[in-house]
C-alpha cells in the first residue's frame, strides 16, 4: 500500500490515481455529451473521495491534468475543471479542500451563468463557476478570505475573467464572494471583466511600485503586490455595452491594491514589471488554465 505521513492507510493513492487519471482520459476523448458527463461524475466522486483520505493533503495527483492551486499561506487547496460540451458550452467543477479544518467539500457543478451580479453572495455549495488559477492570501487582512483569479469561456464571442472571494463561515462551509472590492462605481462582492474572445486580457498578481492620489502623503508611493489587469475598451464609441468588441486599450493598466482591509481600485497605472508578451503566450489545451497573460 502507497502512503506517505499524514496521508490515510484506507486506500491505495497510486492506485487511485492511476484510475481517477484512466477516467480523466476518458472524459477528455469521449464525444458523446452524456458519456463524457457521466465519466466525470465518476472521476468527480472518485477524487472527492480520495482527497477526503488525504486529510494534510500532501498527495499530489501530479498525473491528473486539471488546476490544483494552493493558497499561499497553505490552508486551502483547490481541485477545479472543466468539460467542454459539443455546442461550446462550459460545466465547471470546484473541490474545496479546507486544510486548516481537514473538511473537504464538493461545489455543485456549474454551467457559465448568463450575469454574474457583483453584489451576491454565493453559499450552500452553489458557486459562479470558471476556472481558477491564483489563491491569494494577505496576512494583513482581519478577516481570513482568500481572493481568487478565474477564468470562464463563457461564449464563441467572450471570455471573462473575474476577481472574486472565498471565504468561510462559522460552520466552516465555503462562501464566494464578499464586499471588499473599492470600485469607482461602490462596494463590491467580486469584478468580473467581460472582453472579445480574440483579446488577451491581463490579469495577474505582481509585484508593483506605483504612487496612488488621495491619500496621506506617507501613503502615496506603494511597494507591493497587487492584482494588475489591462483596461478594456470598446473598438468604437457606437459599441459601449458590446462585450464581444472589449479589448484591452494597450499599454495602459489599472490595479487593485490592497489598503485598509479592502482591494483599492486604482486606475492607470505604469506596471514595473509588465506581463509576459502576449505573443509569447501558449495555446492552452482542453479549455483549462490559460496563462496568466491571456
Amino acid at each position: 500500500m502507497t502512503c506517505i505521513t499524514g496521508v490515510s492507510q484506507e486506500i491505495n493513492f497510486a492506485d487511485t490515481e492511476a484510475q481517477l487519471k484512466g477516467l480523466l482520459d476518458s472524459t477528455r476523448i469521449e464525444k458523446n455529451d452524456s458519456v463524457r458527463l457521466a465519466l466525470n461524475t465518476l472521476f468527480y466522486n472518485g477524487l472527492y473521495t480520495a482527497i477526503q483520505h488525504d486529510t494534510h493533503g500532501l498527495w499530489p495527483y501530479d498525473s491528473l491534468y486539471i488546476g490544483k492551486p494552493v493558497s499561499e499561506d497553505g490552508r486551502v487547496r483547490l481541485f477545479n475543471w472543466n468539460i467542454q460540451q459539443n455546442d461550446g458550452q462550459n460545466i465547471y467543477f470546484l473541490i474545496v479542500h479546507h486544510l486548516s479544518s481537514h473538511k473537504v467539500f464538493k461545489m455543485d457543478p456549474v454551467a457559465a451563468l448568463k450575469h454574474i451580479e457583483n453584489d451576491r453572495l454565493f453559499t450552500n455549495q452553489d458557486w459562479p463557476g470558471g476556472l481558477i488559477y491564483k489563491v491569494i492570501s494577505r496576512k494583513e487582512s482581519k478577516k481570513p478570505f482568500y481572493t481568487l483569479l478565474s477564468w470562464d469561456g463563457f461564449s464563441r464571442g467572450t471570455v471573462r475573467k473575474s476577481i472574486d472571494v472565498l471565504s468561510f463561515d462559522e460552520e466552516g462551509v465555503p462562501v464566494f464572494g464578499l464586499p471588499v472590492f473599492k470600485t469607482m462605481d461602490g462596494i463590491q462582492h467580486r469584478v468580473v471583466k467581460e472582453y472579445s474572445s480574440e483579446a488577451r486580457f491581463t490579469l495577474i498578481y505582481d509585484k508593483q511600485s506605483i504612487k496612488i492620489s488621495n491619500v496621506r502623503k506617507s501613503k502615496q508611493k506603494i511597494t507591493d503586490y497587487m492584482i494588475v489587469l489591462d483596461k478594456l475598451v470598446p473598438l468604437n464609441e457606437t459599441l459601449i455595452g458590446e462585450y464581444w468588441a472589449y479589448v484591452p486599450a494597450g499599454d495602459t493598466y489599472d490595479a487593485f491594491v490592497f489598503l485598509n482591509q479592502y482591494w483599492t481600485f486604482v486606475e492607470d497605472i505604469s506596471p514595473r514589471n509588465p506581463a509576459v508578451p502576449k505573443s509569447k503566450t501558449k495555446k492552452v489545451e482542453y479549455n483549462l488554465f490559460p496563462p496568466a497573460g491571456q
